[in-house]
C-alpha cells in the first residue's frame, strides 16, 4: 500500500458499527472485524444478478438485499467461531418464539422511518441466543441477530425481550450499516484534497497536519452523529412494530430505564463526540413522547417487576405486599388474600404516574393516594407488640421511598 493511501486509510474516521447495529451497548470486536471482512469482500465480488429483473428499481432493491444477506452470513460465519450458543434451550426457544412473532410483523409491515433505507425491506431473520453475561444484543445486515444470555436475565417480561428485539430488526429492516457506509462515503470524498496535503507534506508542514486531525475529529463527530440517528430511528420503529403486536409497547421503555439506572450507578465518561448513542435518558425522553403521540398509556407496571406491586403468599397464610423491592405491608386473616390483590391494583394504578410526595396521605387505618385507599391496615394484621398507627406509619415512609426512587430512576436525566 502507497504511503499516500495509507495515510487516507488510516485518517478516514471509521463507521461505529457497533452503535449502527445494537441496541445501544456496543459490537463485540470479532463481529466488527467480521463485518468489515465481509463488506470488503462484498466490494470485490459483486456479480449481476442472473434473474431477469422486473423494474430497474425493483431489481436494484433485490440486490440490495441480496447484499445485506451476503453481507451478514459471511460476517456470522467468522462471529460464530468466537460466540458460543448458549445450553439454555429454554431461553433460546423463548428468543426464536419472540423474535419470529416480532420478524412476521416487521415483514408485514410499513412503518415510519426516521432514518435509513424507507423502502420495505423483508429478511429472513435469524435469532441467535450466546453465552455471556454481557447486558448486550446486535444485529448484521440481513436480519441475524446476537442476544447475549446476560440481556435475557436482565428483562423483566416478555414486552421488554420483545422491545429489544424489535429494536434490533428495525436496525436490519432500515439498513442501517448500508446508510451508515453511504453517508460516511461521502465524508470521506470531502476529505481526500486535505488528506492529500497532508500525506505530501508529511511532518514538515504542521498547517497540514493541523487540519488532517481537524478532518479525522470532524469525520469522527459527524459519524457519531449519524449513529445517534440510528438508534433513535430503531427505538421509533422497534415502538411501531411493537404497537402492532400482542406486546406492550411499554416494555421497550422501562428496559430503558432501568438500563439507565444502571449506566448512572457505572462510573461516569463523557465520550463527547465519539458518543456512539444517544444517552438512555435522552433516549427514554424521546420514547416517552412519541408514546404519549399514539395514545400509549405509560404504565410501567404491566412490563416490569422493578416497577409494580406484587402480592406474596406466606407460609403462614400471610401475604406480603411489595413493590419493587420494598416491602409495604403484611396482611394477615381470611381475607388477607383478597386485600392483597385490592392494593396491587390500587398501588400499581396510583404509582404508574409517578407520583409527587404530597398526593401521598393517610386516615386512621387507611394509607391514600390522591385521596383513594392504597392500603387498609387491620387489627388481625398485626403481631404481638404492634399497633395499626405504627404499622401505618412504618408502610407510609416506605412508601415515600418508593416514590423517591421512581422519580430518580425515572425522571433524572
Amino acid at each position: 500500500m502507497s504511503p499516500l493511501i495509507a495515510a487516507f486509510v488510516l485518517a478516514a474516521p471509521a463507521i461505529h458499527t457497533d452503535c449502527a447495529c445494537s441496541y445501544g451497548f456496543y459490537m463485540p470486536e470479532i463481529a466488527v472485524t467480521a463485518l468489515a471482512h465481509a463488506q470488503e469482500q462484498d466490494q470485490s465480488q459483486k456479480q449481476p444478478d442472473p434473474n431477469t429483473p422486473q423494474t430497474k428499481d425493483e431489481k436494484r432493491h433485490q440486490d440490495d438485499l441480496a447484499n445485506d444477506v451476503k453481507i451478514g452470513k459471511e460476517a456470522a460465519a467468522e462471529i460464530d467461531k468466537e460466540l458460543k450458543p448458549s445450553e439454555n434451550q429454554d431461553q433460546v426457544a423463548r428468543v426464536k418464539a419472540i423474535g419470529a412473532e416480532m420478524a412476521e410483523i416487521a415483514n408485514a409491515s410499513t412503518v415510519n422511518v426516521m432514518w435509513g433505507d424507507p423502502r420495505h425491506n423483508t429478511f429472513q431473520y435469524e435469532f441467535k441466543l450466546v453465552k455471556g453475561e454481557d447486558v448486550n444484543a446486535f444485529s448484521l445486515p440481513g436480519g441475524i441477530i446476537y442476544v447475549y444470555e446476560g440481556l435475557v436475565d436482565f428483562t423483566e417480561s416478555d414486552d421488554e425481550l420483545a422491545g429489544v428485539l424489535a429494536h434490533e430488526i428495525s436496525h436490519a429492516s432500515f439498513r442501517h450499516l448500508d446508510a451508515l457506509r453511504r453517508e460516511q462515503a461521502k465524508v470521506d470524498i470531502a476529505q481526500i484534497p486535505l488528506l492529500i496535503a497532508a500525506a505530501l507534506a508529511g511532518n514538515s508542514n504542521p498547517d497540514a497536519m493541523k487540519a488532517l486531525i481537524a478532518v479525522q475529529l470532524v469525520g469522527a463527530g459527524l459519524s457519531s452523529g449519524w449513529s445517534v440517528k440510528a438508534e433513535t430511528a430503531a427505538d421509533y420503529g422497534g415502538l411501531q412494530y411493537m404497537m402492532k403486536s400482542r406486546y406492550s409497547p411499554v416494555g421497550c421503555l422501562t428496559f430503558m430505564e432501568r438500563l439507565g439506572y444502571e449506566e448512572r450507578v457505572a462510573p461516569q465518561i463523557d465520550w463527547g463526540i465519539y458518543r456512539t448513542h444517544p444517552p438512555t435518558p435522552e433516549r427514554a425522553r424521546f420514547m416517552i413522547r412519541s408514546m404519549n403521540e399514539f395514545g400509549i398509556a405509560v404504565k410501567r407496571s404491566l412490563t416490569t417487576t422493578s416497577f409494580s406491586a406484587r402480592s406474596i403468599p406466606k407460609d403462614d397464610g400471610s401475604f406480603e405486599l411489595w413493590f419493587g423491592n420494598y416491602l409495604i405491608a403484611t396482611y394477615r386473616g381470611a381475607d388477607a388474600k383478597d386485600r392483597g390483590a385490592a392494593s396491587v391494583l390500587r398501588l400499581n394504578a396510583f404509582l404508574d404516574t409517578v407520583p409527587q410526595m404530597y398526593q401521598l396521605g393517610s386516615n386512621g387505618d387507611e394509607i391514600q393516594g390522591n385521596g383513594r385507599t392504597l392500603v387498609t391496615l387491620k387489627p388481625a394484621d398485626l403481631k404481638e407488640g404492634e399497633s395499626i398507627s405504627a404499622n401505618r406509619d412504618a408502610a407510609m415512609a416506605t412508601l415515600k421511598k418508593v416514590i423517591a426512587d421512581l422519580q430518580y430512576r425515572l425522571w433524572r436525566g
